[in-house]
């Protein structure tokens, strides 16, 4: 499903938003083949104001082809024709989603960024724990 120019009203974390479609109904979308830092997990609040800063209340295009198990759209967003899912990648934001990203481009942007000490690969803050990995801890909920 292609959807465009659609406004971000709100950044829930760095891989989760939600837009207004035209007839003002919100829609929660999850992007696509990247995997941010939770809230609670070292770097989360960085990588949400990341992505705020990418797309906060502008009006971007998406290409969702499926819904995952909370309903949400999984999209690629593009802004400007940039592929903002992509871009938290390359500025450190995010990880590359391996267990659903089957691509090469989004893995040589991630190790660019390891490469160069790029976003959450240069913080002191940060132990390198996948959020997919640090999700399974039950304490970390």
């Amino acid at each position: 499903m292609l959807l465009e120019l659609l406004l971000v009203i709100s950044v829930i974390d760095g891989d989760t938003v939600k837009v207004l479609d035209k007839n003002n109904k919100q829609i929660t979308v999850r992007l696509a083949s990247i995997d941010a830092p939770e809230r609670k997990q070292p770097f989360g609040t960085k990588s949400k104001r990341m992505l705020a800063n990418l797309i906060g209340n502008k009006r971007v295009d998406l290409d969702c082809p499926k819904k995952d198990r909370y309903q949400r759209q999984i999209c690629t967003i593009t802004l400007n024709g940039v592929d903002i899912n992509l871009k938290m990648v390359a500025k450190g934001g995010a990880w590359v989603y391996r267990q659903y990203y089957s691509g090469v481009n989004y893995i040589a942007v991630e190790n660019f960024a390891k490469k160069n000490k790029i976003g959450l690969w240069h913080t002191s803050e940060y132990a390198a724990v996948p959020p997919w990995k640090w999700r399974k801890n039950k304490k970390n909920r």
